[in-house]
């Protein structure tokens, strides 16, 4: 939810008006953005999109654009829940970015960060977002406007995927993408919700399923990749492969529980095959599953994987793995060989 500023106290009516400050054209400005952002809404036409992340203060944002053959801007919208500074910055560039080429938002976005970081003043090359100018006196705040432009860049990075619009894409995750990996993986195996989906463990396991530590150390760690799928630029799902003298891992593998069932699964799987043969030279894949889960066992079965006859212990007492409710608690590794037929690279 958009929290809107409120706006500033009146002055009685019988004292003169004082003139307009810049820090009241700045609240003005903010506050009209805010109310009825520009832009506002998905974009099913979508060619390009990105998201940015403030995990401080909760901001997220997702710019979508639809760039011509000739790399023009022909439409852009954004979505997400942000404060009332992100949303109207975001209100601002999407209306700037119609028509405009790449450059012209590098330009914007390298004006925005001088004239905060200067303090000269506003810079009326950027239109209605030089108002941000009077963040220069604020710096916890210009995260809040800048973050809009982030995902821009992101966007721009490159198209969605050759796919329409409404099938999945899929990217390597970064820094930014924690948090929403965490609440990810945390609906779709902890709590009430996981419920919903079949591949919950609320039943044997409280407690957490992974923290933001452990995800940051999984992207960081080498030959290995935290794969996210997307639809519409929405998180549905994610996992983790990595590969290490030609076997791999497939680990930390969620979906969301209201998109389960529809083969989202399967196309992550899929696709962290992909990578582990074509990208890390893997000729098999390997995942460990808690061994009284038979029927995920059985789906993994149905998709070429077999016991290798190893078990692994479960970390009883590490609660970062999650609290037992039982004491027989054990992994069972699956094993599966990956085709050596080509195909195609992530």
């Amino acid at each position: 939810m958009v929290v809107p500023i409120a706006p500033p106290r009146r002055l009685a009516a019988t004292l003169p008006t004082p003139p307009m400050t810049l820090s009241a054209l700045y609240c003005e400005t903010i506050l009209a953005h805010n109310r009825l952002p520009k832009n506002f809404g998905p974009l099913t036409s979508a060619t390009h999109c990105g998201e940015g992340r403030n995990a401080s203060c909760g901001d997220q944002v997702r710019m979508a654009l639809q760039l011509s053959n000739r790399g023009v801007i022909e439409a852009c919208r954004f979505e997400g829940e942000s404060c009332a500074i992100c949303t109207a910055s975001a209100s601002m560039l999407s209306q700037a970015a119609i028509g405009a080429r790449r450059a012209k938002i590098v330009d914007l976005h390298t004006a925005m960060m001088a004239q905060m970081d200067s303090g000269i003043g506003a810079d009326q090359a950027l239109g209605e977002l030089a108002v941000f100018a009077e963040l220069q006196a604020h710096p916890a705040r210009q995260r809040c406007a800048l973050l809009p432009f982030d995902a821009m860049a992101r966007a721009l990075a490159g198209p969605i995927t050759e796919t329409v619009a409404g099938e999945l894409q899929f990217r390597a995750a970064d820094d930014d993408d924690i948090p929403a990996i965490v609440a990810l993986v945390e609906s779709a195996y902890r709590g009430a919700g996981s419920r919903q989906g079949w591949t919950t463990e609320a039943d044997l396991l409280d407690g957490q399923r992974t923290d933001v530590a452990s995800v940051a150390a999984l992207i960081q760690t080498p030959d290995s990749q935290v794969l996210l799928a997307l639809r519409d630029c929405q998180l549905l799902g994610c996992a983790q492969v990595e590969a290490h003298d030609g076997v791999g891992y497939f680990g930390m593998f969620a979906v969301s529980p209201g998109q389960q069932g529809g083969g989202i699964g399967d196309q992550i799987l899929r696709r962290a095959e992909q990578i582990a043969k074509d990208r890390y030279q893997a000729a098999v894949m390997t995942m460990t599953v808690i061994s009284v889960r038979q029927e995920l066992i059985a789906y993994y079965q149905r998709r070429g994987y077999r016991p290798s006859g190893q078990r692994k212990a479960f970390p009883y007492g590490d609660e970062r793995f999650g609290v037992p409710k039982r004491g027989d608690l054990e992994f069972m590794v699956l094993v599966k060989s990956l085709p050596t037929t080509p195909s195609v690279t992530d």
